[in-house]
């Protein structure tokens, strides 16, 4: 196989999403949410919303669904808050195989245009990515909380082509692929360290300090790299994946969201 067609191939596994469904418990949550539908192209996509009090909307992270993070949104709609969940498109749910953080943006517009003001967002891993990539005039929060992301966009790149023992040459050209579709200011467009340089609100930043998927050296350069926020490095043997359900999590973004009141002094460095 030459090059060329190999970074083709390269570049559809990619984009590919490795669906998961909702499992029972989520199904269940979900029976009790009001569901509502906002459309892209010629495609629906559904976000749930439960709970009254301030808006909190959940992005969940690369080959998960909103499941990941419904643990999170029971104990915040119980703790007075009104969650949001939606499937990223490809995933759960959502139609499609596919997708890019431009899909991912534009459906999480359309949503929060739905919801309303939010007072928080909370993102898990590449859900993290998505949703910062998205934050502007038409999407934004009074606080974020990112959960085990990676700080830089050709992070995803390089561990892709480590899962995928892509030889380095191949994996240049996905990543020059990358560059044609979506200009060359892409790994600073969508990489978390450069975007919460300018967000202006406070954050909360947890990671595992055992992850051996997205290195706890990523939660640091996000949290060096953005005003008023806190770091949290969680000792614990939970994986990458499962770390947004874990209980510990649960209470630190249960009680941040509680206590964080954006102030004239909420940009002082957070140890």
């Amino acid at each position: 196989m030459n090059d060329a067609r190999e970074i083709a191939g390269a570049v559809l596994k990619y984009y590919a999403i490795f669906r998961i469904p909702h499992d029972a418990a989520t199904q269940e949550f979900l029976a009790g949410c009001q569901k509502d539908t906002v459309q892209r192209g010629s495609h629906g996509y559904a976000y749930y919303t439960r709970g009254e009090g301030p808006t909190v909307l959940l992005a969940h992270g690369l080959h998960s669904n909103l499941g990941s993070l419904m643990p999170v949104a029971r104990d915040l709609v119980e703790q007075g808050f009104r969650v949001v969940l939606f499937d990223m498109p490809a995933h759960g749910e959502a139609p499609g195989t596919g997708t890019n953080q431009v899909e991912a943006r534009e459906v999480i517009h359309k949503i929060a245009a739905r919801v309303g003001p939010l007072k928080a967002i909370v993102c898990h891993s590449l859900g993290s990515v998505w949703a910062l990539s998205a934050w502007g005039e038409a999407f934004n929060a009074q606080t974020v909380v990112s959960i085990a992301s990676p700080s830089n966009y050709r992070f995803l790149v390089d561990k892709f082509a480590q899962l995928q023992k892509l030889r380095p040459e191949v994996a240049e050209g996905v990543a020059k692929q990358l560059e044609r579709r979506f200009g060359e200011t892409l790994w600073n467009d969508c990489s978390p360290a450069e975007i919460v340089k300018t967000l202006g609100v406070p954050g909360l930043v947890l990671h595992g300090s055992n992850d051996d998927f997205v290195p706890p050296e990523h939660a640091r350069e996000i949290h060096a790299n953005w005003p008023g926020a806190r770091l949290e490095m969680l000792d614990t043997d939970v994986s990458h994946f499962e770390i947004a359900a874990s209980p510990k999590v649960r209470g630190l973004v249960a009680d941040w969201l509680r206590d964080n009141r954006p102030s004239t002094d909420t940009h002082a460095r957070a140890s």
